[in-house]
């Protein structure tokens, strides 16, 4: 593996802190969950290179901001697990998210597959 210069890496950790947000929305779209289980399951993802104390702060802000909602039940297994849910304005945000990232996609493969730029022959 080469070094990676700083601005090609702050890029990389900017570029992944972007999208963990809209990561974990998407995630808890599909059920609430505890927290624990949440971190595993984006753990679980390579490229997202995250650790479990970047989570709790993005759903601390997230329930600040009224895009999800948390309780605490009881465990058998343990302590107390805290139980994170997308409410219905995490559900409209979300929506607008994706359809955001979906353009933001499709701009950098225009970019990318643009005829008519520099070439090595120019």
């Amino acid at each position: 593996m080469t070094p990676q210069q700083p601005s090609l890496q702050n890029w990389k950790t900017q570029l992944r802190k972007g999208v963990l947000e809209l990561c974990i929305l998407n995630r808890l779209l599909r059920r609430e969950c505890y927290g624990y289980d949440l971190v595993q399951d984006l753990k679980r993802v390579d490229v997202l290179q995250m650790r479990e104390g970047t989570i709790y702060p993005i759903l601390a802000r997230l329930e600040e901001d009224g895009l999800v909602a948390s309780h605490v039940e009881t465990s058998s297994s343990g302590p107390p697990r805290k139980y994170v849910k997308i409410t219905r304005d995490g559900e409209k945000a979300v929506e607008e998210m994706n359809r955001h990232w979906e353009q933001i996609r499709t701009a950098v493969h225009t970019a990318k597959s643009a005829k008519g730029g520099k070439t090595d022959e120019n």
